[in-house]
């Protein structure tokens, strides 16, 4: 997924395309120099499924230097708009930064910050970014009213979540709460998420 070296850092970038979309011949892996990039952090969302407890996701943001940011981003967007809504997209562009989600990779995402300082000291390592994402307010709402439609800020945070990893737990929750099985569960999933995915591209247009 990525690696580092003296002074040059390689991100792979995966994406899953429908069989209509993509060439063999697109670029797969993003090489940064050192003076590309402006700094590197942990992202760490606190993801409240339900009750007080969180479950933990942590993300690698690597914010590009401006001389290159207007590159990457044109590199990673074709990703994105191709990127088939029923699988799970490894490698983001958020706001001008590159995510990619930590969450078998070893070393720890610490320890890795930790190698990249010794290996390319030129690097700055910003303050972690931290954020939560509390979904309980909304099960409350359904388990008094199962059939109600969630707002678009709810079905954002599903599609939040599910991006997270939590696809299971949300098909749990949901159908607990909305009495369904978790097949339609895992479908009413899918639908908010190619509904938040055509939203995003009708706003780039």
């Amino acid at each position: 997924m990525i690696a580092g070296c003296t002074d040059r850092l390689y991100v792979r970038l995966f994406a899953w395309r429908s069989g209509e979309h993509g060439e063999v011949h697109d670029r797969d892996v993003l090489v940064l120099e050192a003076p590309d990039i402006a700094s590197m952090s942990v992202q760490t969302v606190e993801v409240f499924l339900n009750g007080p407890k969180p479950k933990i996701a942590e993300w690698l943001a690597i914010e590009p230097s401006q001389a290159v940011a207007q590159d990457i981003s044109c590199h990673i967007l074709p990703l994105l708009r191709t990127l088939d809504p029923s699988k799970a997209m490894l490698v983001g562009d958020e706001e001008g930064r590159l995510t990619i989600e930590w969450r078998w990779w070893r070393p720890a995402l610490l320890v890795f910050l930790q190698q990249m300082v010794r290996e390319c000291p030129s690097i700055v390592i910003a303050p972690e970014d931290r954020s939560e994402l509390d979904l309980n307010e909304m099960w409350r709402g359904l388990a008094s009213d199962p059939n109600k439609d969630l707002s678009l800020q709810e079905r954002q945070n599903l599609v939040q979540a599910k991006r997270l990893g939590f696809g299971c737990d949300l098909a749990g929750m949901l159908g607990r709460y909305k009495h369904i099985s978790s097949r339609k569960a895992g479908a009413y999933l899918a639908e908010l998420e190619q509904e938040e995915l055509t939203r995003l591209q009708q706003t780039r247009r």
